[in-house]
């Protein structure tokens, strides 16, 4: 009974609070808000920062009745100069009837210049906010982060929040694009054992579209070799989203191209799929050409070994492949050339991957595929390996990279046969 008596008890008194009335004090009405979709950072002329803030129109952003056309009719662009990020957010409550809130940003752009001076005193307001969310996207633009938001005309989506969101999902399909978030950006600043990258946006040049000046094989591999701004195109948005940008510490170190940047992905196993182009193995005049969608097989093994003079980092990758096109005819799917088509590629792969390394090795001096990670197994204690300053030891480090490729599709063809020559003569 005794039992009984204390649960009525407490159901009595979990109804009593249930009604008690409740105050939202903190709760702020929708139609009170400025949303803020993007955020530019650049250098200010009178003050420290000039912060550009893309501010969407309610009524607009989702195709409603007077949403009319383009990127114009859905959102508004202001730019204010402070002393800091929030100061600036302050400054725009100002002249904006609503107030304004980070509550849907999805991407943080900033100037080159920004960040060749460093990111710290920026990365740590955004990380300590409430509002900002550390999965919001982070890009560094060539030229002027206003510029490219000015500049952004969507064409297939009306929220700049979406576009941005389809755009990154370019990495599992091309590789070109990296996924670089700032918490991404923050936990890479922080740790002994790796440097930060992040996405790389630029915008098309005026003028004649750009063009590569490689030759012979390096034209072919390197198909997608182009920085935001260089990719010889006509037509469409403005905007380019291609490639990488490396630090060393909270500066800006240099960038990796598109096809430097897929090299990258395989490496740290951020890498799905996406489509190479190679020499054709017989053929010496480069007219013809092998195209295949390369997939990943499995995560890359890495290994890094510190008992010699100077650090071994071993890397092991797992590819496999699926021919979308042979242009010489060469019946390559036969098993007696199948194996020396997947030998020449696996060449082919672990020379480029070894190249971008070295960059970040000679030129960069940042290790941004995060291989001093590896190294933690050698040390017992945190202060121990951070006393080992792998950082300044990986410029000198040995580097191997090995490649497995196993060719598992031929798509809709098992056999290649050459066209004929000679009718009709």
């Amino acid at each position: 009974m005794t039992k009984i008596n204390r649960t009525l008890k407490l159901l009595l008194l979990s109804i009593i609070i249930m009604l008690l009335p409740t105050g939202c004090w903190g709760a702020r009405e929708t139609d009170q808000m400025a949303y803020i979709l993007v955020m530019g950072i650049d250098k200010g002329q009178n003050n420290l920062v000039e912060v550009t803030f893309q501010i969407a129109k309610p009524q607009n952003i989702g195709g409603g009745e007077g949403g009319g056309g383009g990127q114009g009719a859905n959102t508004e662009i202001v730019s204010v100069e402070a002393a800091s990020l929030f100061g600036a957010l302050q400054l725009a409550n100002a002249f904006v009837s609503r107030e304004l809130t980070f509550i849907h940003n999805k991407v943080v752009i900033v100037s080159e210049d920004i960040a060749r001076e460093g990111m710290s005193k920026y990365i740590n307001p955004l990380v300590r906010s409430r509002e900002i969310r550390r999965t919001t996207f982070l890009m560094v633009s060539k030229g002027k982060a206003r510029d490219f938001i000015e500049k952004n005309k969507p064409v297939l989506d009306r929220n700049p929040s979406r576009q941005f969101e389809t755009l990154m999902q370019g990495n599992f399909i091309t590789g070109i694009i990296p996924y670089g978030t700032i918490h991404e950006f923050y936990i890479n600043i922080k740790s002994p054992g790796s440097e930060p990258f992040t996405n790389l946006v630029g915008v098309q040049k005026e003028g004649e579209p750009g063009s590569k000046k490689q030759g012979g094989d390096d034209k072919i591999m390197n198909e997608v070799a182009y920085l935001p701004g260089e990719i010889p195109r006509k037509g469409g948005n403005k905007i380019e989203v291609i490639g990488l940008a490396a630090f060393r510490s909270d500066k800006l170190a240099g960038f990796l191209n598109g096809a430097e940047t897929r090299y990258h992905q395989m490496v740290t196993g951020r890498f799905r799929s996406a489509i190479f182009t190679f020499p054709d193995p017989q053929r010496d005049d480069r007219k013809n050409i092998i195209v295949m969608e390369i997939k990943k097989g499995s995560n890359p093994t890495v290994k890094v070994t510190l008992t010699g003079d100077k650090p071994l980092i071993e890397v092991n990758l797992v590819l496999e492949g699926e021919i979308v096109s042979i242009q010489s005819g060469i019946n390559y799917e036969a098993t007696d050339k199948i194996g020396e088509l997947q030998s020449n590629i696996e060449r082919l792969i672990s020379g480029e991957v070894l190249k971008v390394i070295r960059k970040t090795q000679q030129e960069f001096k940042s290790d941004i595929f995060g291989f001093g990670e590896y190294t933690r197994q050698y040390f017992w204690v945190w202060k121990e390996w951070e006393k080992f300053d792998w950082l300044k030891r990986y410029p000198e480090a040995e580097v191997k990279v090995t490649t497995s490729l196993a060719i598992r599709r031929t798509g809709l063809m098992t056999k290649t046969v050459p066209t004929h020559s000679g009718w009709g003569e």
